[in-house]
């Protein structure tokens, strides 16, 4: 037993030895003042039909600061992604060039990317050749990002999808203020001004 704990130790050294390398900051990593949804809006929040526990960190889930019962008003005063695990895709072939954005040069053909975050409008905070930037979702249908119709052109493949998480810090009346991971949360109101 203890020798299985002693090498799943080592594993995670050497994954993180490997992002390093790559020139990604180390894991998890907090992208602050950042909020996933096209239409996010900030401030006056309320629960429904399910209680929204609070934690004293963004990503850490090891102290419960408060649970905001269902049906209960609260103010999310700033948010932030945490990056749990970079994605990689491969480029196998050039990249339609109006795929991209004016002034950001695509990846090409043999070119690793390390996917960190979505952005929005199918795009991606990445890493290339240890230089964070923008790329379009260049590997089809199907993989991360907006839904593709059928045959959209593929101009690489995704190895490993990113894991990120949305966290919120929200504060009530008489509570102690802290981080919600809103990660998949459906049950909070007033959060995204395109859907409510």
């Amino acid at each position: 037993m203890r020798y299985s704990g002693f090498i799943l130790l080592a594993a995670f050294f050497a994954a993180s030895s490997a992002a390093r390398a790559q020139g990604l900051p180390a894991l998890p990593h907090i992208v602050p003042h950042v909020c996933p949804l096209e239409c996010c809006r900030l401030g006056d929040w309320t629960t429904s039909f399910s209680p929204l526990v609070v934690y004293a960190e963004p990503g850490v889930k090891d102290r419960i600061v408060d649970t905001i019962p269902q049906r209960t008003a609260f103010d999310a005063e700033s948010s932030v992604v945490v990056i749990r695990q970079y994605g990689v895709a491969v480029v196998d072939k050039p990249i339609d060039p109006t795929l991209g954005l004016n002034d950001i040069p695509l990846p090409q053909p043999g070119d690793t990317v390390y996917l960190a975050r979505y952005e929005g409008e199918d795009f991606f905070l990445a890493y290339l050749h240890g230089k964070e930037t923008e790329v379009p979702a260049f590997w089809g249908r199907g993989g991360p990002g907006m839904g593709r119709p059928k045959g959209t052109p593929s101009y690489g493949r995704v190895l490993r999808d990113q894991i990120e998480e949305w966290w919120v810090l929200v504060r009530r009346v008489g509570a102690t203020p802290g981080w919600a991971n809103m990660t998949g949360v459906g049950s909070v109101h007033g959060m995204d001004a395109c859907g409510e």
